[in-house]
């Protein structure tokens, strides 16, 4: 285990040291450094509060969660200002959050009586080169949501995890704490009930642990609730649901991940607009006019869905990435194809995994249900292959199991 982490963090590391990624932060702004995490981090870090997400001194803002701004705040604090050395220690703490997720895998595996697959599974997340990228090249949550994500599985998993009423709160209580550094992972709360409900217990302390779980959430989120509804007029963790809906569904929308032609901190109209309605307002207002396209172009909508569950699993190919195409290398580029071949294929060896798998159905539902219901909300949004990456260490484990069994008859069959 140690070996495992140290060689992940080791390849972190190296990767950080070739890329250097921090020279760019070189006299950026907070928009250029982080986008909207940096932006609301220098609002924290100002005293005024989680706001203003794109640098145009717009207010209050529920945006994002505060855990993961909070955290860059900190290291401004620290570090006075954003520069290389603000992103050299983020960067770090990102590389130790993924390597520390590789031991998670192995974990989950052992509690869910495939070590082999466990530790396979930490070994492919360990040289996945997403896992590497977003830990020392992006400004954002995603690598510590990928760990949090995965020790909610492992604690959920446990033999014991719901065998008092203090452990069951414990784990809502985790789960909060998930919900609340990004509240995607939520997605998974379905599968997560199911899985109670397979239980042996009776169906008084299932129903019990159910409402005691979802107490725990509500706990820890309940406090920036109260916030948002007091200062925005919503109690949603994030309010922008109708953005996101409107970026993905629009005159312009073809399925891939979009560029920001109808955001806030792109267009000067729709920033107008957001100052004019405020941000609850603005999300609605987004929300109207996605809702009246969709209703207008049936066809068309259920032809992006289809298109953004394929880019969701399967990533969008060099050849038809508006985002790189543009380059006329781009599509001979071999760190793009790296990228979404190693993408593509932990999607899909990972379903094969869920769908084969061979421990007892309670998990086999747990598995299946959380793949299925993870992507739902991007699919009739948009899509990136950041938004998968929450659930990329469990594929990575489910990859393994599926690619065990093959190697190992190889083996039989090479020593009889």
């Amino acid at each position: 285990m140690a070996q495992l982490f140290a060689a992940a963090l080791l390849l972190r590391l190296i990767a950080l040291a070739l890329l250097a990624p921090q020279r760019a932060a070189q006299d950026a702004s907070a928009w250029d450094f982080g986008h909207e995490a940096a932006c609301l981090a220098q609002s924290l870090q100002r005293g005024e509060g989680l706001g203003d997400p794109w640098g145009h001194g717009t207010g209050p803002s529920g945006w994002l969660t505060p855990p993961y701004p909070a955290l860059i705040a900190g290291l401004l604090s620290i570090f006075g200002g954003f520069g290389p050395a603000l992103a050299l220690a983020l960067f770090s703490l990102q590389a130790l959050a993924s390597a520390g997720t590789c031991l998670l895998v192995v974990q989950l595996g052992k509690q869910l009586n495939a070590p082999r697959a466990g530790w396979w599974g930490g070994v492919i997340f360990a040289l996945y080169p997403p896992s590497i990228w977003n830990a020392v090249a992006v400004v954002w949550d995603t690598s510590f949501v990928a760990l949090c994500t995965c020790a909610c599985l492992v604690a959920l998993t446990r033999p014991a995890a719901f065998a008092s009423a203090g452990r069951v709160l414990a784990l809502g209580l985790g789960w909060g704490a998930l919900a609340l550094l990004n509240p995607a992972p939520l997605a998974l709360m379905p599968a997560v009930l199911l899985y109670l409900g397979l239980s042996k217990h009776d169906w008084r302390a299932r129903l019990s642990s159910a409402a005691l779980l979802l107490a725990g959430i509500l706990a820890v989120c309940a406090p920036w609730m109260l916030r948002n509804a007091r200062v925005l007029g919503t109690p949603n963790l994030r309010p922008n649901f109708g953005v996101e809906l409107r970026l993905g569904n629009n005159p312009d929308s073809n399925g891939h991940p979009v560029p920001m032609k109808f955001h806030p901190s792109h267009v000067p109209e729709e920033l107008a607009l957001y100052r004019a309605l405020g941000e609850r307002g603005y999300a609605q207002d987004s929300q109207r006019r996605a809702l009246e396209w969709i209703r207008a172009h049936p066809a068309e909508f259920a032809g992006l869905s289809l298109k953004r569950i394929v880019y969701f699993w399967i990533g969008d190919s060099p050849l038809t990435d508006p985002r790189v195409s543009a380059g006329s290398g781009a599509r001979l580029d071999p760190n793009a194809w790296a990228k979404f071949l190693s993408f593509a294929a932990l999607g899909i060896l990972g379903w094969i995994g869920a769908l084969r798998w061979r421990g007892p159905p309670r998990e086999r539902a747990l598995l299946l249900a959380g793949l299925f219901c993870f992507g739902l909300a991007y699919y009739v949004t948009h899509v990136s292959e950041r938004y998968r990456f929450p659930i990329d260490p469990l594929l990575a484990l489910l990859a393994a199991a599926c690619v065990l069994p093959r190697f190992e008859r190889r083996g039989e069959q090479r020593h009889p």
